[in-house]
C-alpha cells in the first residue's frame, strides 16, 4: 500500500501544515515496516494542460507542418518529438571537467508554469513560422457554417 501526504515546513523544518494527516497516515500503517521518502513538492503539469497540448496544440502543428510540406508530421509522435528538441533541448554540464552535453527534457518533466512557457513557445513559432493561430486553453472559439438548401449544417 502506498500513502502520499503532502506537508509544509518553515524554515526550520517544523511541520506547519499536513501533520495530522501525516499522522493518521501513519497510524493506518502502524505494524508495518515502511520507507519514507522525502522530496521537495514540484507542482507538474495538469490532467488540463496535458488534454490542450494533446487535443489542440499537437494536432494544429502536426496538421500546419504537414501542410508545409513535412511529411513525417502527420504523425502525432513525430511532431511531440520535434517540438520538444526544438524548445525543449538543455544542456548538463559535468562539474569536474565543464564538459557539456545537449538532451531533450520530456513534457512530463515540467512544471506547470514550465509547461505554460513551452506552450507559449510553440504558439509563437506556429504563428511566425507556420502562419497559424494557436488559441489559449481558456479562449472560446466556434464553427462557422452555413445553412444549405435542405436545412442541414454544412460545415
Amino acid at each position: 500500500m502506498k500513502t502520499q501526504v503532502f506537508i509544509q515546513t518553515d524554515d526550520n523544518g517544523n511541520v506547519i501544515a499536513g501533520r495530522t494527516t501525516l499522522a493518521k497516515a501513519l497510524k493506518q500503517l502502524s505494524g508495518l515496516r515502511l520507507t519514507v521518502t522525502l522530496e521537495k513538492y514540484i507542482r507538474k503539469r495538469s490532467p488540463l494542460q496535458n488534454a490542450y497540448f494533446h487535443g489542440v496544440v499537437l494536432p494544429m502543428v502536426s496538421e500546419a507542418m504537414t501542410e508545409a510540406g513535412w511529411r513525417e508530421a502527420v504523425n502525432l509522435t513525430w511532431t511531440k518529438d520535434f517540438l520538444k528538441k526544438e524548445f525543449l533541448t538543455r544542456t548538463a554540464f559535468n562539474e569536474k571537467t565543464g564538459e557539456g552535453v545537449e538532451y531533450v527534457k520530456d513534457t512530463s518533466a515540467l512544471t506547470t508554469s514550465e509547461f505554460m512557457d513551452f506552450i507559449a513557445d510553440v504558439q509563437k513559432w506556429g504563428s511566425e513560422y507556420l502562419n497559424i493561430y494557436i488559441p489559449d486553453p481558456n479562449e472560446q472559439t466556434s464553427l462557422n457554417y452555413e445553412q444549405n438548401t435542405e436545412g442541414t449544417s454544412s460545415y
